[in-house]
């Protein structure tokens, strides 16, 4: 009898241990407080997107992303207070977009025969022209794009576009674009494979690769892509 009653109080202590260990979990666990819907990425540059491109072009020796975009608009002679105005998108090249072999800007839009080696390659009006043809008047990011295509003005003037333009070599047959217009929409396909989650597509073939950063004047979409390549060709 004396070995049941030795059993019975061992029950109860462990019992009696179970539920204050239990009672202190579940303290523990009312007393938390879960965060949710936080971006864990800040979309700001606190800057203009002229600051951001001078910034990763030529603000240090590790990151020159834009460097060769950064020399285009020096070159070009545009004015630079373009990439200040207010309420633009501004579409950005990577330097692999630009200088890829076979395939970047050099080989594919500005040369008839053989890629250059530097912007001075070609002719000034034409890089101006093309780096028009990258920033849209109005605000476009994943927040006010839908699947279905629109279409925005860029600020390449009309009628430069409506021929192939000596010198230009646009892939596949060209299409005329009188109006220097550009089209877009949010893919509804989740492209893991490329780490892009439903990403923003110009031109129905250009995905945007860093989408939907805010400048103090606009938003900046970026092309880092060396086997791809925008075109003012707007397909039929």
């Amino acid at each position: 009898m004396k070995k049941i009653n030795f059993i019975s109080i061992g029950i109860v202590v462990a019992l009696m241990a179970f539920a204050t260990t239990f009672s202190g979990c579940l303290k523990l666990q009312k007393d938390y407080n879960r965060v949710t819907n936080v971006d864990t990425i800040d979309a700001h540059v606190y800057t203009t997107a002229w600051g951001y491109i001078k910034k990763r072009a030529y603000g240090s020796t590790t990151d020159t992303i834009f460097r060769r975009f950064y020399d285009a608009i020096i070159y070009s002679g545009i004015d630079t207070n373009e990439y200040t105005k207010p309420n633009r998108t501004y579409i950005l090249l990577a330097n692999s977009t630009i200088t890829t072999a076979s395939t970047g800007v050099w080989a594919k839009i500005l040369n008839g025969s053989t890629a250059g080696k530097s912007w001075k390659s070609y002719a000034a009006a034409d890089v101006k022209n093309y780096l028009l043809y990258l920033i849209a008047q109005g605000l476009y990011s994943h927040y006010g794009l839908h699947l279905a295509d629109v279409t925005f003005t860029t600020l390449a003037p009309a009628g430069v576009y409506t021929t192939n333009p000596t010198g230009f070599k646009f892939p596949g047959t060209f299409v005329s674009n009188p109006n220097s217009t550009m089209i877009v929409h949010v893919s509804n396909a989740n492209t893991v494979t490329s780490q892009l989650d439903y990403p923003i597509v110009i031109n129905s073939t250009i995905n945007i690769t860093s989408s939907d950063l805010e400048a103090t004047n606009g938003i900046i979409q970026v092309i880092n892509s060396g086997s791809s390549v925008l075109t003012p060709i707007i397909p039929q």
